[in-house]
């Protein structure tokens, strides 16, 4: 049994969490994980001082245990300020979908249903920045690709879902042709 079988198969006995917010009739698009907060290198800045602090200062300071002290506090409040969701892309829409910071990929609640309108306008950064119904939230660069496709396709009707019969044929001969090239 293929794979492709075997995934179909599963995806009746075990949908998605995300499933059981989507209408009838919708399909998901694009599905990625996004957090909302200060920027996800806070908690490593927060990180490097105290290792610098534990470097430089006397361990049985006074000001090192003090040291110690803010920035576990402060790494405290970056982790209980952090929302997690979930965006799902449909055709016509966007799910945000809010998680669990110990499950960040499985959503427990719909928030808000949107309008698929405008782009999400990503900048290509290691953590970019995106606002969705004017919540500000950061997606990780690997799931900035997801976001680009989604913004190519919009205004435009559904997708190809395969190629033309001539689109293949001019492709096996360029791929001929750059094989006589490398001999």
């Amino acid at each position: 049994m293929g794979i492709a079988k075997r995934i179909a198969e599963r995806r009746g006995k075990y949908p998605h969490p995300v499933e059981k917010f989507l209408e009838s009739g919708e399909t998901v698009k694009w599905m990625l994980p996004a957090q909302g907060g200060l920027h996800p290198f806070t908690m490593l800045f927060f990180a490097l001082f105290i290792l610098l602090a534990v470097l430089l200062l006397d361990p049985r300071s006074w000001v090192m245990g003090v040291t110690i002290s803010v920035v576990v506090f402060a790494v405290v409040a970056v982790l209980t300020t952090a929302r997690y969701r979930v965006i799902a892309i449909t055709a016509d829409h966007v799910l945000l979908l809010r998680a669990r910071g110990w499950r960040p990929a499985k959503p427990v609640e719909l928030l808000k249903r949107i309008e698929r309108t405008a782009k999400f306008d990503v900048r290509s950064q290691f953590w970019s920045q995106i606002a969705v119904d004017g919540e500000k939230l950061w997606v990780h660069k690997r799931f900035q690709v997801k976001l680009n496709e989604a913004d190519s396709s919009l205004g435009r009707g559904p997708a190809k879902t395969a190629p033309t019969g001539v689109y293949r044929a001019n492709r096996a001969k360029k791929k001929v042709k750059n094989v006589r090239r490398k001999r």
